[in-house]
């Protein structure tokens, strides 16, 4: 397919948790991360310094519904849940459905240890039910669309090697098998970044800087050159 500026190709929202959210850009009550001293700090200039933003517009889309929610997981019985009923139905704006969604969350969860549970998938206090449950949501709720999830990378500390802190949160692979085996599960799409073995810059080993989220969205970008 050929991209024109003057046309816009896909109308793309996003699930997310803070590595996601950039202020201005997210629903209005949600609290975001990159904002004030913490997008300075990260070196994040603007919106475009974003891995969504710049996924976006490589593929010549444009912004349906940015639902983030910083300190967000999959699992739970909250609001801010990604497999709520409520985060589930706010993918559209008043005139406009999402030809596209983006699904790249879930490193709340493996941050906290929220039990994988493979074997209880309808159980939505575990990981691998709740990501199903949101899935079959997002399916009902937008059957047009395309519906493509992420597996989670693991983050640097820029210009640090800690082989301590390396050996205690190396990658738990547990819940990126969850996340491919939900994906099968319920006919979605999978942009399987993880298995580049590549490991984001960051200030904190989980927020991404401008380069951290560069090399996020470029691995995205591989994906997609694929799936669409």
């Amino acid at each position: 397919m050929t991209y024109t500026k003057s046309k816009v190709k896909y109308k793309i929202s996003i699930i997310g948790d803070s590595i996601s959210t950039y202020i201005g850009f997210n629903p209005y009550d949600y609290p975001v991360y990159y904002k004030d001293d913490r997008a300075y700090d990260n070196e994040i200039e603007s919106v475009d310094d974003t891995w969504w933003k710049q996924v976006i517009d490589n593929v010549g889309g444009e912004l349906c519904v940015n639902n983030s929610y910083s300190g967000s997981l999959v699992a739970g019985n909250y609001e801010s849940s990604a497999c709520s009923a409520e985060r589930c139905s706010m993918l559209h704006t008043s005139d406009v459905t999402p030809d596209i969604i983006l699904i790249y969350i879930g490193t709340n969860d493996r941050g906290f240890e929220v039990n994988v549970g493979i074997e209880s998938p309808n159980d939505t206090q575990n990981f691998y039910g709740a990501y199903r449950a949101m899935l079959r949501q997002l399916k009902t709720n937008y059957p047009a669309a395309k519906i493509i999830c992420a597996t989670l990378l693991m983050g640097k500390l820029k210009d640090t090697v800690d082989l301590a802190y390396d050996r205690f949160m190396r990658e738990d692979n547990r819940y990126n098998e969850a996340i491919r085996l939900a994906v099968k599960e319920e006919s979605c799409l999978l942009a399987d970044i993880a298995r580049s073995d590549e490991r984001y810059e960051t200030l904190d080993y989980c927020h991404p800087t401008k380069c951290g989220h560069k090399l996020i969205a470029d691995l995205w970008g591989k994906a997609l050159k694929i799936l669409l």
